[in-house]
């Protein structure tokens, strides 16, 4: 890991669990073993490594998790289920690294929510094109795949929230229970 990955990863780390506000550049430099020299080398403003670690880290994150199920070409929703339900590393105390972000940065800030939005509408097609696969396989049927994608996006996002809410895994496994109930009932 070079320099500028180094100071990405922990960035997008440090804020993930303590939000953006709450984040300084000198307690990210100290983590990174870095001076502020280092960082000013990469980034001319802390909100300018936070849109790189938007646009890098958490596109990227995101792209490992939900991308594989493009692949797929059977047991479709078994296999987003089992995504979705999969959370090693989810840490229920910090929720959801893109809802966080959402909910504190995009009302804030146009290029924040300019670039949070490309991520979460990423997010979205890669679901929307998953349940189109699924419909066209015959594992459930729906007329409209994008409104469907908006709707299990929401709720997995939803069950997220509500697990950190309650800083509980019980709690988003019951939810996640919930919306594996719906798509199975979306079965011919």
């Amino acid at each position: 890991m070079n320099s500028k990955e180094k100071l990405l990863s922990i960035a997008f780390e440090e804020i993930y669990l303590n939000g953006y506000h709450a984040t300084s550049v000198d307690k990210i430099l100290k983590k990174a073993n870095m001076n502020k020299g280092s960082m000013y080398h990469f980034f001319k403003s802390k909100k300018e490594l936070v849109l790189a670690c938007i646009n890098i880290n958490l596109s990227t994150h995101m792209s490992k998790r939900y991308d594989p199920l493009l692949l797929l070409e059977d047991n479709i929703i078994e296999g987003l289920l089992s995504i979705f339900k999969t959370r090693k590393e989810f840490d229920v105390s910090h929720g959801c690294k893109l809802n966080n972000l959402v909910q504190e940065l995009s009302c804030q800030d146009k290029d924040f929510k300019i670039a949070l939005e490309k991520v979460y509408l990423r997010f979205e097609e890669v679901i929307e094109e998953v349940l189109k696969n699924a419909i066209k396989n015959k594992e459930i049927q729906h007329k409209n795949s994008k409104a469907l994608a908006l709707f299990v996006v929401a709720s997995f996002e939803g069950c997220l929230g509500t697990g950190k809410k309650s800083q509980n895994l019980a709690v988003f496994s019951t939810c996640i229970c919930e919306l594996e109930a719906y798509l199975k009932s979306l079965r011919k």
